[in-house]
Formats: structure tokens, C-alpha cells, sequence
């Protein structure tokens, strides 16, 4: 007969005996074990979900109606207390507990990630697991092993006396010790295999007992896995079950939901500063550098090392000279704040380390002034295995402009023809000082032919013809940079005029 180990009748474990002193709690069906192998999160928290399976499944009575179902079911093969994993920050205790977020390693490396499932055997005679199939065959594995019987009657007897008045953890912290101790790595014996090598792998779990009701025969299954790329995966596996020397079998399914990660993560990737005025006030823009995986309880190389930063022009080597766009030496975010980031990045994320940094923007450093037109700089933040970049952007206007509020200059032209002549008029607001070409600049596209010529004055205006050609048969194909201009005089100033083209055949 086979049967489902999500039927919810099915999927109870064994109770102990009620306690007479104390009427019996009965909160609400709690699922699963955190797993107990590495004891990755604090024993109270472990033998408090213990409790809460046993407690909140078996001291509340089952309604009649489930009483009579359950008698006419037989027993299956075996019972697990949950069959999903996923990284749940107001989920059940397992789920919290679960880090979801792992770098990348590749699959040579081994199986190094892993989430465990409680199960129990009711009969009285043992049973075989055997891998029915799984999702990732070349990056998962398994390993199960039975729990002694004189350690689980270890662990419902301390959690039975956790539950007299006093609170869940009264008793715990010097009591607990023994049964912690008795699931180390090397006081439980596993049957391991690799899915890649043992497609059909088999594990056997011994018959159970519990003649006395407090020692039912308990056991790990523990999913294992790497994790090749990055972004969210969920590996399935699924197992046969039978009950051994009977024809009675089932079904065991499992879901693991968990992603990959970079060893750090920036809050933001882009900063439109939109435009400022060559007078306009600096402005500050907070950036968060965080690790889902690098912290205290994370899964990667220990801590997140303090980011470097460094400030450059797009595409160009060497730092700014003068910091119109600068950074902050970055500030450890304190743990007890890193639960709030989430929301403030509006992303579904673990947060296991952060800093915050604070980038300013400011068209105007003591007596020097950024060029006009765009500006752009590339924040670049690193570790010593990763770098990421946030790209400044804005537009920086003044007292030289191009005229019908134009922003940049646009030729589409035939290859074999050129452009013989493309003239859009600049204008300037000091009609004393001189404006010229800046010849040198190596944002200039080559193949370009500059003219600069000015207009008659006018009051407070100064108006100039600004002529580009392209000689035939001399540039093809899409290209981009920049015509700079500068208005000489004791404070010299320039602008960026961005230019763009497209020769075609």
C-alpha cells in the first residue's frame, strides 16, 4: 500500500507520555528540525522545535472525525516532520534557520551545502529508502543515519520537563548537553553516497519500538548539494520506501529552495543625480555594501572583508583629480540594524554582514568647477575576490549652452558621401571671454573636423557657430564621444558637448 508522507494524519510523529501534573499545551502544528548535525543554530532553539512537534502534534486530541480515518490507514513506511526547505525570515523555526543563500562552488568541490529532515519509524521492522530521482543528479548527494533510541528519550524527556511552568527553556542550557553531544558528526552512523556515482542510492532505518513511549526510533535524512551559479534553484528529490520483508510501500518527497549569491551585493547600481546648476549645493546619496553569505552565521570564507573604493571616469583609468563625485570611508552597520535592510532595499534577502557608505555629488570643489554638460563617474566598490560599480550620472548646466536647448549632437550620414557640413549654434553668458576648441581632449572622436567661429556681439550674449564635417569615405559605423569647449579667463571653464553618429553604407 502506498501512501503519501504529506498526508497530515500521517505526518505525526510519536508522542511521549503526557505529563498528569500539567494540563498539556496545544498551539498550533509546528514541522521540522533545523539540522542537528553540524548544530548550526543554538541547541534551545533545536529542542525547542523538538518540543513543539512532539507537544503541539500529539497533546492536542485529534479531532473524531480524524481518529476514524486514521484507523483505517495503515502505517506508513516512514514519517517525516517536514519535506521543504526554503530561507524564511517569518517562517517556522527550521526555515529561519536555514541560510537559502550560498556562493558559488563548483561541483568538483563536493557537496558542501546541506538541509536535514526528520523522520520516524513506527514499525516493527526496518525499512529502505532508495532515490527514486533527483533534480540535479551532478551537484546533490544524501546521507541518512538513525538517532539512538537512548538519545531520543534523552531529548523528549528534557523537552516533557521544559514544559512544567517555568517556560519553554528553564531547564535547558545545562540539561541539553548530554543529548547535543550524542548528535555530533562522529556519534552517528551515516550511510553516505553521491547521486552522480549512486543514481539508485539506498539507506536502511532501523525497525522502531518505543515500547516505553519515550523511545521512538528517530533518524536524518540530510539533502546535500553545490551550488554552480548564481541566482534561485530549488533541487527535488524523491524516494521509494518500503517497509522491509512486506509489500507495503511509499513516497518520500523533498524541496530544497535556495540561491546563488556573489559575496557581496550593492544596494544600488545607479545614481541619476538629474540636473544641477554649476552653483547648485552639494548632494549626499547613501549606498549599502552587504553579504548574504560572509558574517558570523553565514555560509561563505568567514567575514566580509571592508570594502575599497575608488572613483574614475567611465571607461579611463586613474582617479578623479579633483572629487566633484566622492565616497566615504565605508561604516559597519550594526547587527542589531541589519534585520531593516531588507525593507529599505526592498529586496527578500538574508543580511549577514553590511556597511554603509555615503557618495557625494557636488558641481563646485573650492575654486574649481565641473565641466558642463554630462557628468559621470563610476564609483567602483571591491573586496579582494569582487568588484562592483555604481555609476554617477547627471547634467551640469551653466553659462554656456547650445542653442534651441539642444543636448547633444546627432549625425546620420552616408559612408561614401561624409558630412560636409553640420552647424548648430553655441551661446555664452559672458560675451568678454573667449571660447575656443579644446584640440587634445581624448574624448573627441577622431575623424571629426572642428570649427569654431563667433557671431557679431550682442549685450550679455555671445553667440558662436560651432561646424563639424566628416571627410568622405573617412569614418563608418556607430560612434560616440564628446566636442569640449573652454571659455578662457582666469577660471577657465568647459562643457562637454556629446556627439554621436552613425556612417552607413
Amino acid at each position: 500500500m502506498s501512501q503519501n508522507i504529506n498526508d497530515p494524519i500521517a505526518n505525526t510523529p510519536a508522542a511521549p507520555p503526557a505529563s498528569p501534573p500539567t494540563p498539556a499545551p496545544q498551539p498550533a502544528q509546528a514541522g521540522g528540525l533545523k539540522q542537528a548535525v553540524k548544530i548550526a543554530i543554538p541547541i534551545l532553539v533545536l529542542m525547542g522545535i523538538i518540543f513543539a512537534i512532539t507537544f503541539s502534534s500529539q497533546y492536542a486530541p485529534p479531532p473524531p472525525d480524524e481518529i476514524v480515518t486514521a484507523n483505517k490507514l495503515k502505517e506508513p513506511p516512514l514519517r517525516f516532520f517536514t519535506s521543504a526547505r526554503q530561507w524564511n525570515p517569518f517562517g517556522s523555526p527550521q526555515d529561519r534557520a536555514f541560510p537559502g543563500f550560498y556562493e558559488v562552488q563548483a561541483n568538483a568541490a563536493g557537496t558542501p551545502n546541506g538541509a536535514s529532515f526528520w523522520f520516524e519509524n513506527r514499525n516493527d521492522k526496518s525499512v529502505t529508502m532508495q532515490l527514486k530521482g533527483v533534480s540535479c543528479g551532478q551537484c546533490s548527494g544524501g546521507r541518512v543515519a538513525p538517532i539512538p533510541q537512548d538519545v531520543t528519550k534523552q531529548i523528549l524527556q528534557m523537552t516533557a520537563v521544559s514544559s512544567l511552568p517555568g517556560g519553554l527553556f528553564s531547564g535547558l542550557p545545562i540539561g541539553m548537553v548530554g543529548p547535543a553531544a550524542n548528535l555530533s558528526e562522529d556519534r552517528l552512523a551515516w550511510q553516505s553516497y553521491t547521486f552522480r556515482d549512486h543514481p539508485k542510492a539506498e539507506y536502511k532505518v532501523p525497525a522502531g519500538g518505543n515500547s516505553d513511549g519515550w523511545s521512538p526510533q528517530w533518524g536524518i535524512l540530510e539533502l546535500r548539494f553545490s551550488v554552480g551559479a548564481i541566482g534561485p534553484k530549488t533541487l527535488s528529490a524523491e524516494f521509494n520506501l518500503q517497509i522491509d520483508g512486506t509489500q507495503q510501500i511509499g513516497t518520500a518527497h523533498f524541496d530544497i529552495a535556495f540561491e546563488g549569491a556573489e559575496p557581496f551585493e550593492i544596494s544600488r547600481s545607479v545614481i541619476d543625480v538629474g540636473e544641477l546648476q554649476e552653483t547648485s549645493p552639494a548632494t549626499t546619496y547613501d549606498v549599502l555594501v552587504y553579504s548574504s553569505t560572509r558574517g558570523k552565521n553565514g555560509t561563505g570564507p568567514g567575514d566580509l572583508a571592508v570594502p575599497q573604493t575608488d572613483v574614475q571616469f567611465p571607461g579611463r583609468t586613474g582617479s578623479d583629480p579633483v572629487p566633484f563625485v566622492s565616497v566615504s570611508a565605508p561604516v559597519r552597520v550594526p547587527e542589531s540594524e541589519l534585520d531593516e535592510i531588507p525593507n529599505k532595499i526592498q529586496k527578500a534577502v538574508r543580511v549577514e554582514t553590511a556597511y554603509r557608505m555615503t557618495i557625494t555629488v557636488t558641481p563646485r570643489v573650492g575654486e574649481n568647477r565641473a565641466d558642463l554638460g554630462p557628468l559621470e563617474r563610476d564609483v567602483h566598490i571591491s573586496t579582494a575576490d569582487l568588484r562592483k560599480t555604481v555609476r554617477v550620472k547627471g547634467m551640469v548646466r551653466g553659462g554656456i549652452w547650445l542653442d534651441n536647448n539642444l543636448k547633444e549632437i546627432e549625425l546620420n550620414y552616408k559612408f561614401p558621401a561624409g558630412v560636409p557640413q553640420k552647424r548648430v549654434t553655441v551661446i555664452t553668458d559672458q560675451s568678454d571671454r573667449e571660447l575656443v576648441v579644446v584640440t587634445d581632449d581624448p574624448a573627441t572622436p577622431e575623424g571629426l573636423k572642428i570649427a569654431l567661429k563667433k557671431q557679431p556681439a550682442v549685450p550679455d550674449r555671445a553667440y558662436y557657430d560651432l561646424d563639424i564635417s566628416i571627410p568622405p569615405g573617412a569614418k563608418s559605423g556607430t560612434w560616440s564621444g564628446f566636442v569640449v569647449l573652454e571659455l578662457k579667463g582666469t577660471k577657465p571653464q568647459r562643457i562637454r558637448i556629446p556627439i554621436k553618429g552613425n556612417g552607413t553604407q
